[in-house]
């Protein structure tokens, strides 16, 4: 929440910065990448649990 309110670059700055301007482009690109990203994240740190939960 704080870079969406106060960055000055990032995915959050590239959101408010297309609102702003009236850039929808530029948002669901931004929303899309931020997405993408989340998905990767969970992924791999559900990979990271699956091995650390089968050596114990």
């Amino acid at each position: 929440m704080g870079e969406l309110l106060v960055s000055k670059k990032g995915l959050g700055y590239l959101i408010m910065y297309g609102s702003q301007v009236f850039n929808i482009n530029l948002v669901i690109a931004s929303v899309f990448i931020l997405g993408i990203l989340a998905f990767l994240f969970y992924y791999l740190i559900r990979l990271i649990e699956k091995k650390v939960l089968v050596k114990n």
